[in-house]
């Protein structure tokens, strides 16, 4: 059965909470409308991807910083016997008084450091299609401008980030040849990003290694930051 985009929103997060790392009162239903979300497609002109929508539409949390067991090569390299080490990021968090507004900021921050003279120095047509999510060393955006999405091809990923301590994005390659910024591509899009984060896709080989090496199987409670 084809899964609909709130499903598939929903059974994440009902991973997130099988595996202990958050808790069901860590979460609440969010007051996010369609409406809500096209005002801010409307304000940036951008449009957003369906699952990332739903995902905004799904629930409020206050948690940033997630980490989760990952390829410590690269999401190409997801052979079973690849090594895995934990991962940090922080993802955008969706607070229950005014839900978006963290979504605007980082948006409206992105814009004004990429296109700032003194920092980045890019055009805003360089950068229109990217949305801010979170923070990975750097900001982690889905990149709008990608929609043939393969998962055995890195070129084709959505979900790229751009390290914080650079600021020639043209030496560092992160500019492509359409002269669009496009940074160094992480996951295929945003649903692989919440199998590997809320559903724990690597969590299962993860245990193995640490078993095989005699270490302490990890406590998931600790894979979650709240806000401070």
């Amino acid at each position: 059965m084809v899964q609909t985009q709130k499903q598939i929103v929903e059974k994440a997060f009902r991973k997130l909470i099988r595996r202990g790392v958050v808790s069901e009162s860590m979460l609440t239903p969010s007051t996010v409308t369609d409406q809500d979300v096209d005002e801010f497609e409307r304000t940036f002109d951008v449009r957003l991807p369906d699952l990332f929508r739903a995902f905004l539409k799904a629930y409020s949390y206050d948690f940033t910083v997630m980490c989760a067991p990952v390829p410590l090569d690269g999401m190409e390299h997801s052979e079973p016997e690849s090594e895995k080490g934990l991962c940090w990021i922080e993802l955008i968090s969706l607070p229950r008084q005014e839900p978006l507004r963290n979504l605007y900021a980082g948006m409206e921050s992105f814009r004004r450091i990429c296109t700032d003279r003194e920092l980045i120095n890019l055009k805003l047509d360089c950068v229109r299609n990217l949305v801010p999510i979170g923070e990975w060393d750097g900001p982690l955006c889905i990149d709008l401008n990608q929609t043939d999405i393969r998962g055995d091809d890195p070129s084709t990923w959505q979900i790229c980030r751009f390290d914080e301590t650079v600021f020639d994005w043209k030496a560092a390659g992160y500019i492509d040849g359409n002269g669009r910024a496009a940074g160094e591509r992480k996951f295929p899009d945003f649903k692989a990003l919440l199998d590997v984060y809320f559903c724990g896709k690597y969590d299962k080989a993860y245990e193995r290694q640490l078993r095989a090496c005699g270490e302490e199987m990890p406590d998931y409670s600790f894979y979650v930051q709240m806000r401070r």
